[in-house]
């Protein structure tokens, strides 16, 4: 029986973060497109990090402190709840953590290019 396959964890992160991704379009700038994937990879990679492969918690502590900070602006607030309640409902049992990343556009638009990171029993 063939392994299963498992699709890159860039097209992973973009579906995940649809909500947030799907609003870029071609004219955004750099800055913008970058910011809104270090959100979704940062919260991606917080809830990764926590469970019990990873064994590394502090992460989404880390994150759910500073999602507590009055500074913090509301649509970020409302980005982690809904990437959050994403993440538990559909991709749960996806271990993969990303590592390095970028983004770059050419004519078709805004892509996403991913290092992914496993826990050393799922190499």
């Amino acid at each position: 029986m063939p392994a299963a396959v498992v699709r890159k964890i860039s097209e992973t992160i973009i579906d995940f973060g649809e909500r947030l991704v799907g609003q870029l379009d071609p004219g955004q700038t750099e800055e913008t497109v970058h910011t809104t994937f270090e959100i979704v990879i940062t919260i991606w990679n917080a809830y990764v990090m926590a469970t019990p492969r990873w064994g590394q918690p502090r992460f989404l502590a880390d994150l759910q402190d500073r999602l507590r900070d009055p500074q913090m602006p509301p649509e970020l607030i409302e980005a982690h709840g809904l990437l959050a309640e994403r993440r538990t409902k559909h991709f749960a049992k996806d271990l993969r953590a990303v590592g390095e990343w970028s983004v770059y556009q050419d004519g078709s638009g805004w892509h996403l290019r991913c290092e992914t990171r496993a826990p050393k029993a799922l190499k």
